[in-house]
């Protein structure tokens, strides 16, 4: 069964956010993973059975990029680079 969203306050949110680009960095075979909602909305579904919106995974992923200066690809969908050597360095807060 898949939770929704509605059950999420910001900071869970943030936390599953997390979750999902550990899991990225862990499986990914190079030494820098591309961030995307929809790439971190697939990982939560398939691996956690939560569902939620592309859009709000997408304003803390912005703002998380933000905190952390990482590198926005220029593609018409929010993309960041993020080296895997980085993810313990990085800031996850609301």
């Amino acid at each position: 069964m898949m939770t929704k969203e509605k059950d999420f306050d910001k900071e869970s949110l943030v936390s599953y956010i997390k979750k999902a680009i550990k899991l990225l960095c862990e499986k990914n075979v190079s030494e820098v993973v591309i961030l995307s909602s929809y790439k971190i909305n697939s990982v939560l579904k398939e691996n956690y059975g939560i569902d939620i919106k592309v859009d709000k995974i997408g304003r803390v992923l912005s703002s998380l990029a933000k905190k952390n200066k990482l590198k926005r690809l220029s593609t018409s969908i929010p993309k960041y680079k993020l080296r895997i050597s980085n993810f313990s360095s990085l800031i996850f807060k609301v």
